[in-house]
């Protein structure tokens, strides 16, 4: 539920863009969107042509898109340009966040027998969640994805991190790959998948297992798909969060009990989460060839996985704004240069002769 964090800011990215002049949509200028877990169903939300999907329209028509070619007119000295195809629509990205107050106690009933018996089983039911996922990306096949995208995954049965994108593993449907980055242990049981390129079983679980931030990885693919590319430009967005401190007393409560202790939130776990994301921070930072932004701050309070409270939800989107003012600047510095992009050859363009 965290999620509308960063839904919250892709909402005013967009509009931030159309107020630098752009109209362009927001997919349109990435040559990769990657997520995880909450993350991943965003990227797939941004990745996902609109007329093959239910989430919301922005009613905008497909964009033009001409290319330079040799030569320039007789007057004006322009460049002479030739028609190349169109940029299709993309989601209502403004509307993104409220999937989340709609949707969100649906996926995550409160159950207390469920509750109780979460030592034994998952604490939620996967149905709702797999109802929600194909209403709303249907079959779409995630290689018709509108730009290359990379969800993550972890294959539980081999004991590594496993990849569903649009450019190699496209065998997977849109709600597949949303179904497997988001099944958190303990809340869902892992995603049972055929992988219809490998022909096999597979059995998959949360990527924040691996990579909460799966920027490392987004860079590591993109040094494959783009070898020629001297220079990378991340865009990291936080689902926001608090920086976990956990204090002993000598050895008193670091048993077994004192390190995985519910009542205090499973320390261990949260320990691990949070240094995951610091590694990721401080190895990005230091890549030469990597530009990285991080869109990231503190919540007010620690947000549950599963917090569907309309009151907790709203504290959820004011952090969102506080965390994007807190950020502006760096986020206007980005968008800025986003904006002087000419080319859009990664982008699946609608061809049509021109009228």
């Amino acid at each position: 539920m965290r999620g509308i964090v960063p839904a919250a800011i892709l909402g005013r990215l967009s509009h931030q863009l159309e107020v630098l002049g752009s109209s362009i949509p927001l997919y349109a200028y990435f040559d990769l969107i990657a997520g995880t877990s909450t993350g991943g169903l965003l990227a797939l939300g941004l990745s996902v042509p609109a007329s093959k999907s239910n989430l919301p329209g922005d009613g905008k028509d497909a964009i033009p898109v001409y290319e330079d070619i040799k030569g320039k007119w007789l007057f004006g000295g322009k460049p002479k340009q030739r028609y190349v195809g169109t940029i299709p629509p993309s989601i209502d990205l403004s509307a993104l966040e409220e999937l989340y107050f709609e949707r969100g106690s649906t996926i995550f009933p409160k159950s207390q027998t469920r509750r109780i018996g979460q030592m034994f089983i998952d604490k939620y039911d996967e149905q709702p969640l797999e109802r929600f996922l194909f209403e709303m990306f249907g079959n779409t096949p995630l290689d018709e994805a509108m730009v290359p995208t990379l969800i993550v995954a972890y294959d539980s049965d081999e004991g590594q991190p496993f990849y569903l994108t649009s450019y190699e593993s496209g065998s997977f449907l849109y709600w597949e790959a949303g179904r497997a980055t988001s099944a958190a242990p303990t809340f869902f049981r892992p995603a049972v998948l055929y992988d219809r390129q490998k022909q096999r079983t597979v059995r998959l679980i949360d990527g924040g297992v691996i990579a909460n931030n799966p920027s490392l990885f987004a860079y590591q693919e993109a040094k494959k798909l783009y070898p020629d590319a001297t220079r990378f430009h991340i865009l990291s967005l936080s689902t926001a969060g608090i920086n976990y401190t956990f204090k002993t007393n000598g050895a008193a409560g670091t048993g077994v009990i004192g390190w995985i202790d519910p009542t205090k939130g499973a320390p261990i776990q949260k320990i691990y989460a949070n240094a995951q994301l610091q590694v990721v921070d401080s190895i990005a930072e230091a890549i030469p060839d990597l530009t990285y932004t991080r869109v990231h701050g503190e919540a007010r309070r620690d947000y549950k996985m599963d917090e569907t409270d309309p009151r907790m939800l709203k504290d959820l989107r004011f952090d969102a704004e506080e965390i994007y003012a807190k950020n502006e600047e760096k986020i206007l510095t980005f968008l800025t240069a986003l904006v002087k992009r000419t080319t859009f050859d990664h982008v699946r363009l609608e061809e049509r002769a021109h009228e």
